[in-house]
Formats: structure tokens, sequence, C-alpha cells
């Protein structure tokens, strides 16, 4: 009769709880070691304030993060807060440069700032060149704050080299579209919505307070402004209708300019094409 077949015992092959304690210990004690090795992680610049109280705290970063993107969406009152941002860094003495690429900021809105040396407003002779003004300003490094205003939506490849160039001049980009500004996405995400005479800007991302889900709806920040004071608003553009002023009276005379390339005009910190 043949002895049943013994199979070998799982005991020597187990490890022991001491061999088990030295091994984490040894490997708690190298990681440390490669932790010392590391260099120490740069501070945090504070944000840019916003000029409004109620949405600087509602932000992580105390306002507008430095060296990042911020998009700020929605189809009424992204005007009336990015004049506001603007007003409170031009009272601090910092630098600002306005994209407007759809050229329909109306001048009686930001007559005020005529006059001020560290504000720039740029009217690109067509919004696809915005992202392009956009590059060569924060590439200058001369700008807290530089926003791109009503441009068509950017690439990702592009929006990661802007991020660069942000991070690189420390400066807040601000991207406002009516709806999606990046294909990428920035640290704060701004859905602002205005009534009347309030502002409601709901904070989709980078809010000071993680966001919350109940019952399958996500629990945003919220913050309203009143905007009392005065509201901004664009200009009603026509490209396709001619401007035919002073054609009757200009009827006889010879067009000198005629065949001349557009030559760029720059007067008072203004950029815009003839």
């Amino acid at each position: 009769m043949s002895s049943p077949l013994r199979l070998p015992s799982a005991e020597p092959r187990a490890p022991s709880l001491e061999s088990l304690v030295s091994g984490l210990e040894s490997a708690a004690t190298s990681l440390d070691a490669l932790r010392a090795l590391l260099p120490a992680p740069l501070p945090q610049a504070p944000g840019m304030p916003t000029g409004m109280d109620a949405l600087d705290d509602a932000l992580a970063s105390s306002g507008f993060p430095r060296g990042r993107l911020t998009e700020i969406v929605g189809a009424t009152g992204k005007l009336t807060l990015l004049r506001r941002v603007v007003d409170a860094a031009v009272a601090r003495g910092e630098w600002v440069a306005y994209i407007d690429a759809s050229r329909t900021l109306a001048p009686r809105d930001w007559a005020h700032l005529s006059h001020v040396e560290g504000v720039w407003m740029v009217r690109p002779p067509e919004p696809a060149r915005a992202a392009w003004c956009a590059d060569v300003l924060l590439r200058s490094a001369a700008f807290s704050l530089v926003v791109l205003d009503s441009a068509p939506l950017v690439s990702r490849a592009i929006a990661v080299r802007l991020m660069g160039l942000a991070r690189d001049s420390n400066a807040a980009f601000v991207v406002a579209s009516a709806d999606n500004a990046t294909k990428l996405g920035g640290a704060v995400r701004l859905r602002v919505n205005r009534r009347r005479q309030r502002l409601r800007i709901a904070i989709e991302k980078g809010a000071a307070s993680q966001n919350r889900v109940q019952g399958g709806h996500q629990n945003l920040n919220v913050v309203e402004i009143s905007c009392v004071d005065g509201m901004a608003s664009r200009l009603c553009a026509y490209p396709e209708v001619p401007d035919r002023r002073g054609a009757a009276r200009g009827a006889g005379r010879r067009d000198t300019r005629r065949g001349r390339a557009a030559e760029p005009l720059v007067e008072h910190g203004i950029l815009q094409a003839r």
C-alpha cells in the first residue's frame, strides 16, 4: 500500500513578524532619506486680489492665482467683473494688458483709465490673432494681469504654452468666453451671470472649501455681488455692413491710401489696426 502524498509545509516560506517589521523600518528610513534629498518646495505666491472681498474669501488663493490660468465663462456679467478686477489692479499700481479680441469694448466704460501708464488695451485686427497677442504680452513679463477676452477657443497646445509663460512671468492670466475658454482648463473657473444689478458668481473650480456632492448634484460655492455702481457694456459691431459716412463728400477726391498695407496705430497705450 502506497503512502499518501504529503505537500510541503507553508510555514518555512512564511516570513516572520520580526522580518516584516525590520523590512518596513528599512523602507521608511530609505524613504525619509530620499525626501531629505529633495529641494524644499517654493512658497506659494499670494493671489491677485479681485477688489471684491466676498470673492477673494471664497477663492483658495484669496484672488486670481498668479502664474496660473483663470477661466471666466457665462453669457452676461463677465465684462462687469473684469472691469472691477482691472480697476483694483490699477489702484494697486500693477500693470494690466487687456486683449479685446472682438473689438467691442465700449470706450465710455474705460475712459477713466485712458491716461494711466500701466494699462494697455490691445485690439488685434482679427480674433484669431488674440492668442498671439497674449503670447507676446506674457513673454514680456511686464504685466501683472493679462486678460484675453472673447477670443476663439484656445487649443490645448497653445493653452499649455500660455500657461508656461504666465508661470515664468508670475502673471495672473485670465481668459473670458461665453462658454468654453480653453481645451485645457485652468486652476480657477468662474461662471458669471448678471441679473439686473446683481452678479452671481459660481466657483466651479479653485474654491477655498471643497465642493460636496449631495443627492447627485454638486454644491457649488456661489458669491453674489452688487453692481449698482455701474455695469460695463459692449458695442454692437456689424462688420458686414459697410460704413458709408462721408462717401458723398469724398467721392471727388482721389484715395491716396489705396493699395497701402494696413499699419498698426499705437496711441496712449492703445494698440489697434487702421
